[in-house]
């Protein structure tokens, strides 16, 4: 009967090695999981940063050249109504009438 017990209580330690074994394990795999799910979100992170400022710096170069093309068109048209006055005040008072009459419509 002694014998038997020995037998029980041995394949019982044996199971429970193996459970703390496997429990251990996957302890392990649990970590690494998340050390790579905490690399994976860091890199993101950075992907998002750099696409931000490449995003920012594109937005600045384009307010640059239309704040350029603007101020050269303004200063343009400045030149032509002092070189063409009169025509320039026709013009004017054309565009007014069609804003004018466009209104009522």
């Amino acid at each position: 009967m002694a014998d038997v017990r020995e037998k029980v209580k041995t394949g019982i330690d044996n199971v429970a090695d193996q459970a703390k074994g496997a429990a251990d394990r996957s302890a392990g795999v649990v970590d690494q999981v998340k050390h790579t799910a905490e690399h994976a979100v860091e890199k993101v992170g950075d992907y998002a940063h750099e696409a931000k400022d490449k995003v920012e710096h594109w937005a600045e170069d384009a307010y640059d050249v239309a704040g350029k093309k603007l101020s050269g068109a303004s200063h343009d048209m400045t030149e032509m109504v002092k070189k063409y006055p009169i025509h320039a005040l026709c013009i004017g008072f054309g565009i007014g009438l069609l804003m004018g009459r466009l209104s009522r419509v």
